[in-house]
């Protein structure tokens, strides 16, 4: 039986027909800023010396990282499971985890654009509504935050001295002695602002369907005492913690770095991720980076850690991305058969 759409056809044509000018533009200046953040960060890198370093690393914590990687993606998908399911849906944590993985790799071309895509795969799935779908995934980035900043607090508690001297060490002082610091550091935050604000106006339509998924936000609030929600949240950020943790043992310069410098990764790298820029890029080598300075880290090696751990990541999505791609076109296929 001959198809009606294309998989990816009919994908591609859903997310232009939302909004084609407005993804051209988000894009377009998420690559552009992006491309600054890494010319900033690299700019004073001997790239040779930088790149030498790959012949010196055990590559078999990478591939350990990568591994353990795979179950975050399962831990996603049986979370945002949970928070999807109702007496009147069927659903399986092997199709949310194919969604979750396809609409994150999506997320490397079209930045701020995932959620919109796993809800709209969902659909063509399991038949569920756009709008009841994207109300469980507010509920889920709102948990997320809650569960970053939690760990950030708990983070400042157990390593305040080390906290405070970084940022008076490497933030005040740098803006404070140097007028050019404070000058660029007025423009970034002006950037920004102009950023967000277009993202604001950007996304106006949006927010007026908010009527529209308040009853999946709502429905879902019951799960908070779920125990298989609590501790698959639970897990999920302890396997992030560990695909950063055992990286620190694939080379000499941090191996030696313990439990409270993979939390200071966990952190910098989450908040890195959050930055309106393709997969973080930029943003989260420079805050990972910076953040293990304070480990007596130096920052080229930071670097390197941090353009590891990010690779290997970015990687391991790709692969699992096409496979997850091809599930979910023979899926659809039949439905629509």
């Amino acid at each position: 039986m001959i198809l009606r759409n294309q998989y990816v056809l009919d994908l591609f044509t859903q997310i232009v027909t939302v909004k084609k000018k407005n993804i051209i533009i988000n894009t377009l200046l998420s690559l552009a800023l992006g491309c600054f953040l890494l010319y900033i960060v690299f700019n004073k890198i001997d790239l040779n010396s930088f790149f030498s370093k790959l012949s010196e690393i055990n590559y078999s914590w990478i591939y350990l990282s990568m591994f353990i990687s795979v179950f975050e993606h399962i831990l996603r998908g049986y979370r945002w499971n949970l928070l999807m399911q109702t007496p009147k849906t069927n659903l399986s944590t092997y199709v949310t985890t194919n969604v979750m993985i396809v609409s994150y790799f999506f997320a490397l071309f079209i930045p701020r654009f995932n959620d919109f895509i796993r809800c709209y795969l969902i659909s063509k799935t399991n038949k569920i509504k756009i709008s009841t779908s994207l109300g469980t995934v507010v509920s889920e980035r709102i948990l997320d935050l809650i569960s970053l900043f939690l760990i950030l607090l708990i983070f400042i508690t157990l390593e305040f001295d080390l906290f405070y001297s970084f940022l008076k060490e490497h933030v005040f002082i740098n803006i404070t002695l140097n007028p050019i610091n404070f000058f660029w550091l007025l423009l970034v935050f002006l950037f920004l602002f102009l950023l967000i604000k277009y993202f604001s106006k950007s996304s106006k339509k949006f927010r007026e369907k908010f009527t529209e998924f308040k009853s999946g936000l709502f429905s879902v609030k019951h799960i908070y005492t779920n125990k298989a929600f609590i501790v698959s949240t639970l897990l999920l950020w302890f396997i992030y913690f560990l695909m950063g943790y055992v990286i620190f043992f694939s080379f000499n310069e941090t191996n030696t770095l313990g439990v409270n410098a993979g939390f200071a990764v966990l952190i910098a790298g989450s908040i890195g991720m959050i930055v309106p820029v393709n997969a973080g890029i930029g943003a989260y080598h420079f805050l990972v980076a910076s953040i293990l300075i304070s480990y007596n880290i130096n920052y080229e090696s930071g670097l390197f850690f941090a353009t590891l751990l990010h690779t290997s990541q970015i990687i391991c999505l790709a692969i699992l991305g096409v496979f997850s791609s091809i599930i979910l076109f023979l899926k659809i296929r039949s439905n629509e058969e």
